[in-house]
């Protein structure tokens, strides 16, 4: 019988544990979790905030009972201390401080990633705060029944969705970026500075170029944010009652470092297309492990529940024998907030220019529906193609309606090598309440097409 054991029950673990045990029935799967609960949305937490998830426990996927019926031994609140290469064991030490060791045949190690905090002084004062638990969710929604002010450090997904979250619940939020933009992971500028402007528009303040400094507490608690201008130098300070330092993750390696297992140049863990590492017989998967952009070919380490799940399902199907491969990370991103999609794939602008790939742009203002229907919305596209070979790598949509599921076509045409004829030439779905007979998808690589002249 082959040991399987997963080390972490987020995306990443529990779909590994799953997939392992769907590839072989007698496997035995062992799942050793640091936390209270087993799999959990992260990325549901902010929603949690402004109630649109009634229940912090609707945020867990799969009810212990469940994980019984799959026949996968669940041990949470257990740290893994260490992995023995040479013996093919790991040291674990349980919640009570007792210790016990365990061998493997296989070894997934999907430990995560946790919060990233740039050099600000005053991180350990009381109420300030990260969110990426659900204890940090549960913590931040009970402050959030009393506070008033909130600054946000950090303009980025999570950022600001908790923005938003906190400003349906009537507090005055602002939200300090480092950078001259919001989410420009997944935005071109001048989409960004459209959701900067939507969100100011609900009452939301965003300083873009802005530093926080220091946290000024009273009573080793916080009161206030001091800010720098990064243009003018100028220093200010923002009060608060409660401070979200959204300012990225790092991936967990530790564990994987100090057993010898290779660290890639992302700083997470070097993995092939079968999701191995650089030991056979352990495997890595999510937030803590680097693979391929499935575009530049270059190391990328992104953190995204939906990598996290097809990484995850590659190495518990191989840790058990099988031969799945991963194809690669196209990052395929999407939030909503204030009512808008926000939706990217593949490459930004920038993203292009640092990779040294010479790409034409087709830009579309259209509708999600013909012109003549009373529900159209404006919808803003942007479709980037190579120029060498007219191949699709990347877009964004910006709209009150179906700007997502268009980020999934255009996925797809990556995934696929589409050009921009074939992107042009989709033939799509048509009826008024629904899409145009031009779908914007093809009107905007005919856009391409003619600066391409294709």
């Amino acid at each position: 019988m082959t040991r399987v054991i997963v080390i972490g029950c987020g995306a990443a673990g529990a779909t590994a544990a799953l997939w392992a045990r769907k590839t072989d029935r007698k496997a035995e799967v062992i799942v050793i979790g640091d936390e209270p609960y087993p799999e959990y949305s992260r990325c549901g937490l902010p929603y949690t905030i402004s109630e649109k998830v009634r229940d912090f426990d609707d945020l867990i996927l799969m009810k212990k009972d469940a994980w019984d019926l799959q026949k996968i031994d669940l041990r949470l609140e257990q740290i893994v201390k260490e992995i023995d290469r040479n013996s093919k064991k790991i040291k674990v030490a349980k919640k009570d401080g007792s210790e016990y060791e365990l061998e493997y045949d296989s070894l997934v190690i999907a430990t995560g990633g946790r919060n990233s905090y740039p050099p600000i002084k005053g991180l350990d004062t009381d109420r300030v705060m990260g969110l990426r638990t659900l204890e940090d969710a549960k913590k931040l929604k009970e402050y959030s029944k009393s506070i008033k002010k909130a600054v946000i450090i950090g303009g980025g997904l999570i950022g600001m969705e908790v923005a938003e979250a906190l400003n349906e619940k009537n507090i005055d939020v602002t939200v300090v970026e480092f950078l001259p933009g919001i989410l420009l992971a997944m935005l071109d500028s001048d989409l960004s500075k459209q959701v900067r402007e939507l969100a100011q528009e609900h009452g939301v303040k965003v300083l873009v170029n802005h530093q926080a400094i220091e946290i000024i507490s009273e009573n080793n608690t916080a009161k206030a944010v001091l800010v720098k201008n990064r243009e003018s130098g100028e220093e200010f300070k923002i009060d608060a009652d409660v401070v979200i330092v959204a300012t990225g993750t790092k991936p967990n390696v530790e564990l994987a470092k100090s057993a010898g297992i290779e660290i890639g140049i992302t700083g997470a863990i070097k993995t092939d297309k079968f999701m191995r590492t650089s030991d056979p017989n352990i495997y890595a998967a999510g937030d803590c492990a680097e693979n391929i952009s499935f575009i530049t070919k270059k190391p990328m380490n992104l953190g995204l529940g939906t990598i996290a799940v097809r990484e995850g399902r590659v190495a518990g199907i191989n840790a058990v024998g099988g031969n799945a491969s991963f194809m690669g990370i196209i990052g395929t991103k999407v939030t909503k907030l204030f009512g808008v999609e926000i939706a990217s794939v593949g490459l930004t602008t920038e993203d292009a220019k640092k990779n040294n790939i010479n790409i034409v742009k087709g830009s579309l203002k259209g509708l999600s529906k013909p012109p003549y229907y009373i529900e159209a919305k404006p919808l803003k596209i942007k479709a980037f193609f190579k120029k060498d070979d007219a191949k699709l790598v990347g877009a964004q949509t910006l709209g009150e309606d179906d700007a997502a599921q268009r980020i999934n076509v255009f996925a797809l045409g990556i995934q696929m090598g589409a050009d921009v004829n074939q992107m042009f030439d989709l033939e799509n779905c048509y009826a008024p309440a629904v899409a145009d007979t031009w779908d914007p998808i093809c009107l905007a690589a005919d856009a391409a097409k003619k600066r391409l002249k294709r």
